[in-house]
């Protein structure tokens, strides 16, 4: 029978944790609660603002938006149901190429298209060319 080196042992000790840690880590994201942003403070910002502000300096946007809960108020472009059957709303900038993506978590009742609403969610990113994302979203007013 073979017998086990020093060094074979530390690095099955070492692949046993690796795997006990990324264990671990996959259990306490997969249990940790939902962020709820509907007593959170937003940062305030009208929808062609936020727009502006990914167009101009990606980097410095994500630095200031991503994963932070955004007061946004703008004009509903189209609303539309995702295939959680959740209500999605785009709302309108000055490039008609380009929506604010915003997704409730709640439904919100009815809303039309033109009619200007504020919503809060959190920023999950900007899609060059195409939109900035927003999940998590409630009807401010």
């Amino acid at each position: 029978m073979r017998r086990w080196k020093t060094w074979q042992k530390t690095i099955l000790i070492l692949v046993v944790l690796g795997i006990l840690a990324a264990g671990s880590y996959a259990l306490y994201v997969y249990y940790k609660p939902h962020r709820d942003v509907t007593n959170e403070k937003g940062v305030q910002l009208s929808a062609q603002n936020l727009y502006d502000a990914f167009k101009t300096n990606e980097a410095d946007a994500n630095t200031r938006y991503l994963d932070k809960a955004i007061e946004l108020t703008g004009e509903v472009g189209a609303v539309t149901k995702n295939q959680d059957g959740n209500t999605v709303v785009d709302f309108k900038t000055n490039d008609p190429m380009v929506v604010i993506n915003c997704t409730f978590k709640t439904d919100p009742g009815t809303l039309t298209p033109g009619q200007t609403i504020t919503f809060k969610g959190i920023c999950t990113g900007y899609i060059p060319d195409a939109n900035v994302v927003i999940n998590e979203g409630v009807l401010v007013k």
